[in-house]
């Protein structure tokens, strides 16, 4: 799994006095990152809530292409040669897939389903305008079959969804298009029901808790590093975080262990 999220800096202003002087007082740097792990990983707590009691993290401030190498290369290092089968899931950003086309091409891509339906809903808001309901009663069947394999489907209706435009001479909106290249370019991501009988994770909720997980720390009073040229070094020096869960009872206790990568 991959994704971004903004790592916030002490921007060039910061500490000015007083208080409601003008100034560049923060400053935010795109932190890519990566969730790594095995499927035997996963486990429930009493909750029913998944888990990982093991993954590896890389982290990276900087260009994708340099991210990418990065990654394949902890992914290697966790035996990514000997995996039977390789699963990534990831919303969708250019850039990921650009990763996964140069440095996971024999892997099974994923398109995480929660922003697949957001697009849909996106559509949705588009063909009803003012009218809840209507984008309701329009979206809901096809998040179902979209989720338990009739993704044939689902893009058969956004294709219809212009061609009833032009019917009507009207002018399909933008976001129409918009929708329908989205999905056309990621019709082989969207298999849902097949990955999950496969036992694969159909979102990225890992990933997205790792973000809120690293973005919250630099958002705690006095956890604002240096300026973003400084701070630029510090996934260099420590990109792995490697946390490793053990089961005692009921309870799930973690360790976080950071260690200097090798890129």
């Amino acid at each position: 799994m991959m994704d971004g999220w903004l790592l916030r800096h002490r921007g060039t202003d910061w500490g000015r006095k007083p208080a409601e002087a003008a100034g560049e007082r923060v400053a935010w740097q795109e932190c890519k990152s990566a969730v790594i792990y095995h499927l035997r990983s996963r486990r429930q707590d009493g909750r029913e809530r998944g888990l990982l009691v093991e993954k590896f993290v890389v982290t990276h401030v900087g260009e994708p292409l340099e991210f990418g190498r990065r990654v394949q290369a902890e992914a290697r290092r966790r035996g990514l040669g000997e995996a039977p089968q390789v699963f990534v899931v990831a919303d969708g950003g250019v850039w990921i897939w650009n990763i996964v086309a140069d440095r996971f091409a024999a892997a099974t891509g994923v398109l995480d389903f929660y922003h697949a339906s957001q697009h849909l809903w996106d559509l949705a808001h588009t063909l009803h305008p003012d009218n809840e309901t209507g984008a309701r009663a329009w979206v809901e069947p096809l998040l179902h079959q979209l989720r338990h394999g009739g993704e044939a489907g689902v893009l058969q209706t956004c294709r219809t969804c212009r061609r009833g435009c032009a019917q009507r001479a009207q002018a399909a909106p933008p976001t129409v298009a918009r929708e329908i290249n989205y999905f056309t370019e990621h019709r082989e991501h969207l298999h849902y029901a097949a990955r999950a009988a496969e036992g694969c994770p159909i979102g990225s909720g890992a990933m997205e808790s790792l973000c809120g997980q690293l973005q919250g720390r630099f958002k705690r009073g006095g956890s604002s590093g240096p300026n973003p040229a400084v701070a630029a070094s510090w996934p260099s020096k420590s990109p792995v975080v490697t946390k490793i869960g053990t089961k005692s009872g009921s309870q799930i206790k973690n360790s976080v262990k950071m260690h200097p990568g090798k890129p």
